[in-house]
């Protein structure tokens, strides 16, 4: 894996999950650092095998980012970092942000996270949900099938009372 993948894959696991700023400087940071080891005449698998692969490297960002109460912010994209041809170009921001000149709305695929515990608590309200509107069809389906038991239930007494004098 090349430096380059190296950081594509970092970018790809934390879009969407973090705020723009936490991607850029994670990858500024990941970008100077796999410099100076490799500069140092390290391999790229010696420093994975240190440091991890970007998904796990990720998701310590994600769950640090989580702690801290950030969330994302919808900026952030590696090529318009330039980490893609190893450049790293100050002038690309605006007030800290990408400016909107760079950023082009393209047909991305965003997802949501239904890891959260808020998504968890929906889903448990809903199954209760769903089960109490069960519970209540079924209950009036019996009320309905009630009101009917002792007019049925007097007819196939008298039913069988006659078929019992005729024999």
């Amino acid at each position: 894996m090349s430096k380059e993948e190296y950081l594509r894959g970092l970018e790809e696991a934390l879009k969407g999950e973090v705020p723009g700023s936490v991607i850029r400087d994670n990858l500024n940071y990941y970008n100077s650092y796999l410099s100076q080891e490799i500069s140092k005449g390290r391999t790229m698998e010696d420093i994975i095998s240190e440091i991890g692969e970007p998904r796990i490297v990720a998701r310590t960002i994600i769950d640090s980012c989580e702690a801290a109460g950030e969330t994302e912010d919808g900026y952030g994209s590696y090529e318009d970092t330039g980490f893609g041809d190893s450049r790293y170009d100050d002038s690309r921001y605006d007030d800290g942000r990408y400016s909107s000149s760079k950023r082009q709305t393209t047909g991305e695929f965003h997802y949501i996270d239904l890891n959260k515990w808020y998504w968890k608590l929906l889903a448990i309200v809903l199954l209760f949900l769903v089960i109490f509107v069960v519970f209540q069809i079924v209950g009036g389906i019996f009320l309905i099938l009630m009101r009917f038991a002792g007019p049925i239930l007097l007819a196939v007494l008298l039913i069988w009372f006659i078929r019992g004098l005729r024999q």
